[in-house]
């Protein structure tokens, strides 16, 4: 069954990493809609996995938390909105979330050779992001098609398209996509080199590489997670643990503390003109739009803002672009009890556990720091990662209670009997984070 979860991810990833050609490739052929089959990647592995659990009597816990969750919120959506689309759409973002969870040992401390491939990607899309700026503009930028009875960009478009200031995407699907896989790839491989200089110059890289997609949310995530990550070794897990608090409060406070303020979105791309647009306007849209249709204290309800807007509320639709907004539309208060959750499962972690948790909370760290201007859970490998993150941090604390590493797929994370316990010699990753 893991080898199951670690094909179907890789193969997602590289769908992710290139969707944007691979969408070219099906808008070609008049095969859109074969995009969505990507998703049996993700449900096709958690259906079996929760059959199997069930057969034996012993489903994972996650499995449990996550239908409770999508039941609760997806109901008050139903009820308040007269229809079960927001709540699909819902659950179709979160089930990454849930896929991660479990997968989360595969995803944040891969094999060396699924490693090689995620290295592989990583230089092929640093590649495609300056032919992209500075080269050749690929011919599926732009494009639009319909896909599920919707519209929707093959590649994003931007008014830019040239110059320094052209939002370059690579392979991915937009310049956001670009911004969210270069750091997520980098993320993995980082902890996992011992030489500094080297662990240097490929966070070095992934900055340039953002700042090329002029992502400013990224920019500022990838950069401080990146300073973290070439400091002292025996700094980095307090300070990855503090920048993931500091970022939450930022996440949380921005689209609150800004409310009513007036300010100019006059200025180029590296400005803060796309900041002064949401404060302007993205932000007070979306809370007004919130106080219109929540049912406090629950929000809107699962799927109540953001691309689920397309199917029932098309004149409204309001990216959010803020973690803390998405959040408190789909789950309203509860929402902050998720991202609290999420933020402090990784504290106060065994020294010989500390190690393993640098990737993990590298990730959330960035994750963070971008949901301060973008609504993190409506992309595909933000949420996958987000809860690799959680997941992986949660079998360390469990480890360090139970005395053995935790196995998600026996049905509990405190499921292995002593003779199916690793060592630490066979944990991908403790071996050579000892190095640092």
């Amino acid at each position: 069954m893991q080898a199951l979860f670690t094909l179907s991810s890789t193969v997602y990833l590289l769908i992710y990493a290139f969707e944007g050609a691979i969408r070219y490739g099906l808008y070609s052929i008049g095969k859109d809609n074969l995009i969505l089959a990507r998703d049996a990647l993700i449900v096709g592995p958690l259906a079996l996995l929760l059959a199997a659990q069930a057969f034996r009597l012993r489903v994972n816990p996650a499995f449990v938390v996550f239908a409770g969750i999508v039941v609760l919120h997806g109901a008050i959506a139903t009820f308040n909105l007269h229809t079960t689309l927001p709540a699909i759409y819902g659950a179709k973002l979160l089930v990454n979330v849930l896929f991660g969870f479990i997968a989360g040992r595969q995803l944040m401390q891969p094999s060396r050779r699924i490693l090689l491939v995620i290295a592989l990607v990583w230089l092929v899309s640093v590649g495609g992001v300056v032919l992209d700026k500075f080269v050749y503009t690929f011919p599926w930028m732009g494009l639009e098609t319909h896909v599920g009875g919707i519209q929707v960009d093959v590649s994003r478009g931007w008014d830019i398209d040239s110059g320094f200031d052209k939002r370059a995407a690579g392979f991915t699907r937009s310049s956001i996509s670009a911004a969210m896989l270069l750091p997520t790839l980098a993320l993995v491989i980082a902890p996992r080199i011992r030489n500094v200089l080297i662990r240097l110059v490929l966070l070095a890289i992934t900055t340039v590489a953002v700042a090329l997609t002029t992502q400013k949310g990224a920019l500022v995530g990838i950069g401080a997670v990146g300073v973290v990550l070439c400091a002292p070794a025996w700094s980095r897990y307090w300070l990855l643990y503090i920048s993931c608090v500091t970022f939450a409060i930022l996440t949380v406070a921005l689209p609150l503390i800004t409310a009513g303020l007036l300010v100019s979105d006059a200025g180029g791309v590296f400005s803060f003109a796309s900041l002064a647009m949401r404060i302007s306007l993205t932000w007070p849209d979306a809370w007004q739009w919130i106080w219109n249709n929540e049912v406090f204290p629950f929000g809107v309800g699962l799927g109540g803002i953001g691309g689920a807007q397309r199917f029932y509320a098309a004149n409204s639709v309001n990216p959010s672009d803020n973690l803390f907004v998405y959040l408190y539309a789909n789950f309203g208060l509860m929402g902050l009890v998720y991202l609290g959750w999420i933020v402090t499962v990784g504290r106060r972690l065994p020294q010989e556990e500390q190690r393993l948790a640098i990737a993990p909370l590298a990730m959330l760290a960035f994750n963070l720091a971008y949901g301060m201007v973008l609504s993190m859970l409506e992309d595909q490998m933000s949420a996958l990662f987000i809860g690799a993150s959680a997941g992986m941090l949660l079998q360390l604390r469990e480890t360090a209670r139970a005395g053995h590493w935790s196995d998600a797929y026996l049905g509990s994370f405190r499921g292995l009997v002593p003779s199916m316990v690793p060592s630490a010699a066979t944990i991908p990753g403790r071996r050579a984070a000892r190095a640092h």
